[in-house]
């Protein structure tokens, strides 16, 4: 009976066992799916959030989003030319026995009002133009356009400019170092240097000879008629530049430049009636410049060494196989002091342009001081003496100011 009763026991213990096994399962069946739900429902109200956010973004956008007008007609300040207006006078002292002509007396001289003109025609090429205006009447200062990629790494200017013969004569006269231009270069180029109507070809060399090459050929016509053919002139006179940049060091650079030019100076045309035809005869001129400039790095506003020089050479062949010969140079060197303050001196030499000169000769000493007042206004404080072989002894000091009303300021050329 005991037997029977364990039996029993046994039985109904193992029954209640395998329920208990089964529900269990069942339970971790019921979590696993409600998990799942519950991670489904996470998704899909991310989702939401998602996607009523980027619905929000976009309306904001379509609130916020500009209207713009368009016309075909470009804004008039883009086509109007930049105008400049520069003015450049001086007073001078000379001793009363040293006065010879108006120009050489004691008082004040006005001696340019520049317009400046200057406009981007197109993405290709500019345009620039220079007004004179003085006491004596009115002149063309210079009148080119420039297309700046007529070939590859070459540039192409017509019209009527200051030549690159050299480094100063491409300056105008208001933007030199001094108040003058260098005694050799006006005697022997000519009073006003070479300015002459043509084409210039700038090109860009790969660096030949140094960090840096450009080689400039111009034809231009020969009327300068202190070289050339003047009115009556013959086309082209040739000018060939070749120069070459160096980077010395971080501070400081080199400049050299060689230059030569031929052109006809016998005249053949009709003047007044008559008729001119006179044999073939060339002038011929060589030139060489250095630069050596001193820039310290992050003070260059407030420190600078500027030292140049330039020789001139010219063989004009005259009527009965008469020739002029005459060579020249100067060199100058300037210091900045300041950020407003600046000086320096210039030596000249030069022979006169004229026959029979050997033995002849002309010097002059230049030294003279800047203040900057602004990039518009500056004045100059400069001394001269000049002196020579035939006893021309000089002494002038001159005060000058400069002031520039426009975007271009004292622009070099």
């Amino acid at each position: 009976m005991k037997r029977i009763i364990l039996f029993s026991l046994l039985l109904f213990a193992g029954l209640n066992l395998n329920l208990i096994a089964q529900d269990s399962t069942r339970v971790k069946e019921l979590e696993e799916r409600i998990k799942k739900l519950e991670e489904k429902m996470e998704q899909n109200e991310l989702q939401n959030l998602i996607s009523e956010a980027e619905k929000i973004s976009s309306e904001k956008k379509e609130k916020t989003k500009l209207k713009t007008f368009n016309s075909g007609q470009r804004s008039l300040q883009a086509i109007n030319p930049e105008i400049s207006v520069t003015g450049d006078q001086y007073f001078q002292y000379v001793p009363a026995a040293q006065y010879k002509s108006p120009g050489e007396r004691t008082g004040g001289y006005f001696r340019t009002l520049g317009v400046h003109i200057q406009s981007n025609l197109d993405p290709y090429s500019f345009a620039k133009a220079t007004l004179e205006f003085n006491p004596n009447g009115f002149e063309l200062g210079e009148a080119y356009m420039t297309w700046t990629d007529f070939l590859p790494r070459i540039s192409l200017t017509v019209g009527k400019f200051r030549q690159q013969f050299g480094v100063v004569n491409r300056w105008h006269v208001h933007s030199l170092d001094q108040i003058d231009f260098p005694l050799a270069l006006t005697t022997i180029l000519g009073e006003d240097g070479l300015n002459q109507i043509g084409f210039s070809f700038d090109w860009l060399t790969p660096s030949l000879t140094a960090d840096a090459n450009e080689l400039t050929f111009q034809l231009t016509n020969g009327q300068n008629s202190h070289l050339f053919s003047g009115d009556l002139f013959f086309f082209p006179s040739a000018l060939i530049h070749f120069k070459n940049y160096y980077d010395l060091s971080t501070n400081t650079y080199l400049e050299f430049g060689l230059t030569g030019m031929v052109g006809f100076n016998n005249r053949k045309g009709e003047t007044n009636g008559s008729k001119i035809s006179e044999p073939t005869r060339l002038t011929k001129l060589a030139g060489a410049d250095l630069t050596v400039a001193w820039e310290p790095v992050n003070q260059a506003l407030y420190k600078g060494f500027t030292w140049r020089s330039e020789i001139y050479y010219a063989d004009k062949e005259l009527p009965n196989q008469v020739r002029i010969k005459a060579f020249g140079g100067y060199s100058y060197f300037e210091y900045k002091l300041a950020e407003q303050w600046q000086a320096g001196l210039r030596i000249d030499y030069t022979q006169p342009f004229e026959q029979f000169n050997a033995g002849k000769y002309l010097y002059q000493f230049a030294p003279y001081i800047t203040w900057l007042q602004s990039h518009w206004v500056k004045l100059r404080l400069q001394y001269n003496y000049l002196n020579g072989s035939d006893a021309v002894q000089s002494n002038t000091i001159r005060l000058q100011l400069v002031w520039a009303a426009g975007p271009h300021k004292h622009d070099r050329y």
